[in-house]
């Protein structure tokens, strides 16, 4: 069993039916940003190893529940306390290994230019009240399941407007239209608050979330949970409510926002 801190900022469970051994395998990562993701699941003990709390583990694992997993990872922990790994606070000692060589990287310039290439919906995400709304333009927005019906939007942590969002819990998304351009040119230009939605018909959704009248789609959603992703916060919403208008939509391509043919 191995948990693998990456230098994305994702913690995850590898080979978690390997009951054999268990240790942390770290990508070549600052010494501030590591420091803030083992104090998620335990802390250091010495330079060659960190203490995790077994019930981290069982939270990372996909098979948690399993009677037969369930067993095995009972009797891993108490193998461990046999042999002294385990603390007074139950905090079991795992070793840490150290990825040597960094993960493939390709130049910012390349990134970029090849995210330019994807072509993508555009969105007014919202939150707040019609009173003091907040918003943001994304291509970023995701769908994520059916059932339950989950959504998410990627916002950068350097973002003013995601403490706004994590504050309100709740965030509307509003996927615009062809004729939409001058609604994202509000929101990259004015300052965030009313003057941001001036100029278009905005009203209350049924959880008091800003919804452009005319969009695409207007999904209301409750922010369920985040996921911290290299520069980027996950926001995944459950929608709750949504309404539908027949039309072309927006689509950003290679840094240019482009209409649908007709035909």
């Amino acid at each position: 069993m191995r948990i693998h801190i990456t230098d994305a900022g994702a913690i995850t469970l590898i080979e978690p039916a390997n009951f054999r051994g268990l240790d942390v395998l770290i990508d070549p990562i600052s010494p501030e940003k590591l420091a803030r993701l083992v104090a998620k699941i335990g802390r250091f003990e010495g330079e060659d190893h960190i203490r995790l709390a077994p019930a981290v583990l069982k939270f990372l694992s996909p098979l948690a529940g399993d009677p037969e997993w369930d067993k095995g990872f009972e009797g891993m922990i108490a193998y461990a306390a046999k042999a002294g790994w385990v603390d007074e606070a139950g905090l079991v000692r795992a070793h840490i290994t150290r990825e040597e060589v960094a993960p493939a990287r390709i130049t910012l310039d390349d990134f970029r230019g090849s995210m330019r290439r994807l072509a993508a919906g555009v969105s007014a995400v919202t939150t707040g009240t019609m009173e003091e709304p907040v918003g943001m333009v994304a291509s970023s927005v995701v769908s994520i399941s059916a059932e339950p019906p989950l959504v998410g939007v990627f916002v950068n942590e350097t973002s003013s407007s995601l403490p706004l969002f994590q504050q309100n819990g709740r965030m509307a998304i509003n996927i615009l239209g062809h004729d939409h351009g001058a609604i994202v040119g509000q929101f990259v230009k004015a300052a965030q608050g009313r003057d941001r939605f001036a100029g278009a018909d905005w009203v209350a959704g049924r959880s008091g979330l800003p919804l452009l009248t005319q969009a695409l789609v207007s999904m209301e959603c409750r922010i369920i949970t985040e996921v911290s992703l290299g520069t980027h916060k996950l926001l995944v919403g459950r929608i709750e409510t949504t309404t539908l208008r027949d039309d072309r939509p927006m689509v950003q391509f290679d840094g240019t926002t482009l209409r649908l043919s007709e035909e």
